[in-house]
């Protein structure tokens, strides 16, 4: 067999052929929008740590932290931060109106199921009002 190697079509160069261990796209595959948002959950559910106006150590997620800081600079007189605020409030608390909903619903169709099982439901447990 020759030392020289022929070069052609389905025939690369060695010099120019693929190294062992590397890549054929280094950069990988572009995250897709899921990724993104899946990533930010994550960063946005980290705790973060903060102090009361009366020097109080709390502990808040950082969503909540982003919010609370969004509120005060809005009440300070930034309009933009004070519309954004208001928008944020008005898509999040029909949904939370909706989750209080159904716990309540979920919790007299138990508080009912255990009464008609004969359980006795302390007062405590809303046992009256089901």
């Amino acid at each position: 067999m020759p030392d020289e190697y022929d070069t052609g079509y389905g025939k690369p160069p060695k010099a120019s052929r693929w190294k062992k261990g590397q890549s054929g796209n280094p950069k990988g595959r572009p995250k897709t929008r899921s990724d993104l948002v899946n990533e930010a959950a994550a960063i946005l559910s980290e705790p973060v740590a903060a102090r009361t106006p009366e020097g109080r150590k709390v502990t808040l997620a950082a969503y909540e932290a982003g919010y609370l800081g969004l509120c005060k600079r809005g009440l300070k007189g930034h309009v933009p931060s004070l519309i954004a605020a208001i928008k944020i409030m008005l898509d999040v608390q029909p949904a939370l109106d909706a989750r209080e909903l159904n716990d309540r619903q979920r919790r007299k169709n138990m508080i009912a199921r255990l009464q008609k099982m004969g359980i006795k439901v302390p007062d405590r447990w809303g046992g009256n009002d089901a």
